[in-house]
């Protein structure tokens, strides 16, 4: 496949970001919606690409599909409350963050922002933070697990458990108004609950689907958190619990 120069920057953007919306492409290479569709389908038949709803993506990537589902589940409402808690981030923080799908889309809203120090146990935000604007990133160590190219495990509890940070970015699955926060996986929760004592502040992103969805691992309660950005209030149950004050609205 001999590729113009519109499909180069279209794979060296994917090359950057794993995936891309239709619209974003148009907009960021002057073209309209239709001409992107057009090279995609071209690059989608020569397996250079996947084609996504709304958008493309690399193919075989590190990233494997439940992960990549997680991602792609309300993309846009992860996008915006992404920009939010971007937006009350300062150059020159500390920060944990996990690997939870939200919080990767944070890490890419932060790409503008200089000079931030981050703990981690994601490759994903990993790489989007590391090597720009004088960025320090800390990974964590561990048994990396296939799904989503995170460290688990024993041995990143306790690298997180080093630092102390002025917040910390938690992606949760489910908020219940009786059990708090909630995972479901162990391991994603253990790490969790390692790095909540490590931060001053504490930063959960959550769309709305995760208000009284069933969780398995309980992470912590409603106290242990000072925020809540997400895209809709929460039932009256659960803002009784957290407190009207500490949810912030993308």
């Amino acid at each position: 496949m001999k590729q113009t120069k519109r499909q180069l920057a279209i794979m060296n953007m994917l090359q950057i970001e794993r995936s891309c919306g239709i619209i974003d492409l148009a907009k960021r290479l002057g073209v309209s919606d239709e001409t992107i569709r057009r090279d995609i389908k071209e690059m989608a038949k020569f397996g250079a690409v996947e084609k996504i709803h709304g958008g493309v993506m690399l193919p075989n990537t590190a990233l494997e599909a439940p992960f990549l589902r997680r991602l792609e589940a309300q993309r846009t409402v992860k996008q915006r409350i992404a920009e939010l808690a971007a937006s009350l981030i300062v150059d020159g923080e500390t920060l944990l963050i996990d690997n939870g799908s939200t919080s990767c889309y944070v890490a890419k809203a932060l790409s503008s922002h200089r000079e931030l120090t981050v703990v981690t146990n994601s490759t994903e935000v990993a790489r989007d933070l590391c090597a720009r604007n004088n960025n320090k990133v800390f990974m964590a160590g561990g048994e990396i697990r296939a799904d989503d190219s995170a460290a688990y495990g024993p041995t990143a509890v306790n690298f997180a458990k080093q630092f102390a940070t002025e917040r910390a970015i938690l992606s949760i699955a489910a908020i219940s108004a009786d059990q708090g926060f909630l995972d479901c996986d162990l391991g994603e929760a253990e790490f969790k609950r390692a790095i909540l004592p490590q931060a001053a502040s504490v930063i959960v992103v959550a769309d709305h689907t995760k208000f009284n969805r069933p969780g398995v691992v309980k992470v912590c309660g409603f106290d242990a958190i000072d925020l809540l950005l997400t895209d809709q209030l929460p039932p009256q149950s659960i803002i009784d619990k957290i407190g009207r004050d500490r949810i912030m609205i993308a």
